[in-house]
């Protein structure tokens, strides 16, 4: 038994793999994969836990002292 797949009309869309993705930032470029990894962790509720939270808030005020 053979098996046919109905062809989409519109032609696919060629776009960059995944691991050459870049987002940009003003001091240079953020990976996708590194974005992916953070929605992830967002979803699984990763920075929802107390040390997550005391070492995403220090590292937030460093950042802020340096500017």
């Amino acid at each position: 038994m053979t098996t046919t797949r109905k062809q989409s009309r519109l032609p696919k869309r060629s776009r960059p793999r995944a691991t050459t993705w870049k987002v940009l930032r003003d001091d240079g470029v953020v990976r996708w994969s590194k974005v992916q990894t953070a929605q992830a962790r967002i979803a699984s509720g990763y920075y929802e836990r107390d040390e997550v939270e005391c070492a995403v808030v220090s590292a937030l005020v460093r950042e802020l002292k340096r500017h």
